[in-house]
């Protein structure tokens, strides 16, 4: 089934109303009709099943059918904070970190970065990305973007376990200790320049755990990606729902 995003002011007692690029899409890009069934999701954990009563490009009307909630908090949400990576790399990362369940999304300025892209576009984007991706994946709740900050004034004190990708570590795996003590994990990975010396000293300074994903040179995207993947199989948040 269908899902997409609901306004907050969107919601009209027993039926829901969108406008806009919601619309169109329902409307023109999709070409759905009245009658078919839809799901809106409206980012705090609620999923409302609707039937469509009118659609028309600049607005679209259904009723609600069932309402559900949908609000599980993993036991170890995952902060994936990433040093700036060149050209689209980052907006690749934002789609693939929500798909895979990323709880918020920290980016980082560090000495090697190169990305000087406008930083509130570059934000609106994200958001974007990020709600499509929250469509297409079935997830509920958004993932939180945070403004680009520099590393060095990055605010690491509310994670319990702090995991740093490092490309000149050779002895230590990424660690699946974290998943046996609940608590907020934070996954830091670095530029495709890797980390200046300047910002290991921050890293040993906020008490990281640095680990290595291997002897194969991997783009920072996809070092990225198979840490994102390794933090959430061992914490659970990739198993499948119980019956």
């Amino acid at each position: 089934m269908r899902r997409f995003f609901l306004p907050p002011d969107a919601l009209r007692n027993e039926f829901i109303q969108v406008s806009g690029a919601e619309a169109r899409h329902i409307a023109v890009v999709l070409r759905l009709q009245p009658g078919q069934l839809v799901e809106f999701f409206d980012g705090c954990g609620a999923v409302y099943t609707t039937a469509l009563d009118s659609v028309e490009k600049n607005l679209v009307t259904a009723s609600i059918v069932k309402v559900r909630r949908e609000n599980s908090r993993p036991v170890a949400p995952l902060t994936l904070a990433q040093c700036l990576l060149k050209g689209k790399k980052m907006d690749f990362l934002v789609q693939k970190a929500t798909e895979l369940g990323v709880h918020a999304f920290l980016p980082l300025h560090s000495r090697y970065c190169e990305n000087l892209a406008d930083r509130v576009r570059q934000q609106e984007r994200w958001q974007r990305i990020m709600i499509e991706a929250c469509k297409q994946s079935h997830r509920t709740t958004p993932m939180h973007i945070h403004p680009v900050v520099p590393l060095d004034k990055a605010d690491f004190s509310l994670f319990r376990h702090r995991l740093a990708a490092w490309e000149e570590e050779r002895y230590t795996a990424l660690p699946s200790s974290y998943a046996e003590q609940p608590g907020d994990v934070c996954l830091l990975l670095g530029p495709e320049g890797g980390f200046h010396p300047d910002d290991l000293l921050v890293i040993h300074d906020h008490k990281f755990t640095t680990f290595s994903l291997g002897s194969k040179i991997l783009r920072g995207e996809t070092a990225a990606l198979a840490a994102v993947a390794i933090v959430q199989y061992f914490s659970g948040a990739l198993q499948p729902n119980p019956p």
